[in-house]
Parts: C-alpha cells; structure tokens; sequence
C-alpha cells in the first residue's frame, strides 16, 4: 500500500490486535476504523465519531491508498494545538500524518494514537492548581 501522503510503499507494524501501516518517508501512519475504535475504547476514549471535529471541505488531502477514492481531512484539537486527520468515507481508513516518524513498533504508533486522540477531542488531562 502506498502512503496518501507521498506515495512511498508504506511498512506494515503487526500489533496485537490491529495491523498499522508506516510510511518511513514522511512517518504518517494508516489504521482502519475498526483497529482505531478497538484501540479508542480500550484505553477509554469514545470511538471515532465521539472524538468530534469538524470536516474541512477545502483541505486536499489525497487519496485512499486502499480504494482511490479523495480522503476527507478532519480538524480539532485546540486554537493553540490545532490536529487534524484524514479518512475514506468509503472505507473508513484512518491516515495520521508526519506525528508518528518515530514509532518504530504498533506499541510505540499505539501510544501516540491514543495522545494524538486526547489532544484531538480535548481530553487532556488538566494539572490541579497549586
């Protein structure tokens, strides 16, 4: 499978329960909806379509490598930490981009999807005043 993002032949890290996909190029990684919803709920965040975020109709983002049909890009986070994501409507793939060059195993790529997610639909954890 070629990356969305450069097009260079993306590498496959086996997981326990999901395969991920890495471009070593520009370190975007792809998950299917299921695999992301699996792992969102596991580490009790809501699946995808509770995360938020709004659709950006303008944004060019490229194609499904697994379905060639346009990706669509979603934005959140916050003002100052803007995030966003791309996804097929058809399959309902998930690319992630450049946040993720250094994972180097689906544990590492796990533990930044799920920070990637908190800071997407704002469930940081906040520091108690002192």
């Amino acid at each position: 499978m070629n990356c969305p993002g450069c097009s260079v032949e993306m590498t496959d890290l086996e997981g326990d329960h999901e395969t991920l996909r890495e471009c070593k190029e520009c370190g975007g990684l792809w998950i299917n909806v299921a695999d992301l919803n699996r792992v969102l709920l596991h580490n009790n965040l809501g699946i995808l379509e509770k995360q938020g975020g709004k659709v950006d109709a303008e944004a060019l983002t490229g194609q499904c490598p697994e379905c060639q049909v346009d990706l669509v890009r979603v934005d959140g986070g916050d003002r100052q930490h803007p995030l966003h994501y791309d996804t097929c409507e058809s399959c309902g793939g998930i690319f992630l981009e450049s946040e993720f060059a250094d994972a180097n195993s689906a544990e590492e790529a796990e533990k930044k999807i799920i920070d990637f997610f908190r800071a997407f639909g704002g469930k940081q954890k906040t520091r108690a005043a002192i």
